[in-house]
């Protein structure tokens, strides 16, 4: 599926509504003029995680093995961006599972999962082991729960 949608400079001032909306659904919006792309407009979770991406793969922090990441760390953050930077960062390093990724950032489980998907951050598939398995569990009941 192709999640590129293309407008013009005069689409884009008659339907900016319906536009910004494509962009919060996931596609990327490009915005042309004269046929030339000229600037492209995502989401705002998208964009936090592909700075997030950037920012780990740029300047790799160092990350203790084993301590997992509390609720406590990442709220002692400055702000939002600095808190995915950190909890991508963990996730990328094996040492939360994409379940906590998503309780720590407050975002669905299968909304995070798509989202990585469609950015093609790269994921493990399966639990590490028996204690992210369980975590993995607890996160999606929880999720279930609140969706319910």
């Amino acid at each position: 599926m192709d999640t590129t949608y293309r407008a013009g400079k005069t689409e884009l001032a008659r339907n900016t509504r319906q536009i910004i909306r494509a962009a919060q659904r996931g596609q990327t919006v490009v915005i042309e003029h004269h046929g030339q792309p000229e600037v492209a407009i995502i989401d705002i979770v998208d964009y936090r995680l592909l700075r997030a991406l950037t920012h780990y793969y740029s300047r790799p922090p160092h990350i203790v093995p084993g301590n997992g990441l509390s609720d406590e760390v990442v709220e002692a953050e400055p702000d939002i961006q600095a808190q995915y930077d950190l909890v991508l960062a963990y996730f990328l390093a094996e040492e939360i599972s994409l379940g906590r990724a998503a309780e720590l950032l407050d975002l669905p489980w299968l909304d995070l999962r798509g989202r990585f998907l469609r950015l093609d951050v790269p994921m493990r598939n399966g639990s590490a082991g028996h204690d992210e398995a369980r975590e993995e569990v607890a996160g999606l009941t929880a999720w279930s729960s609140i969706s319910q």
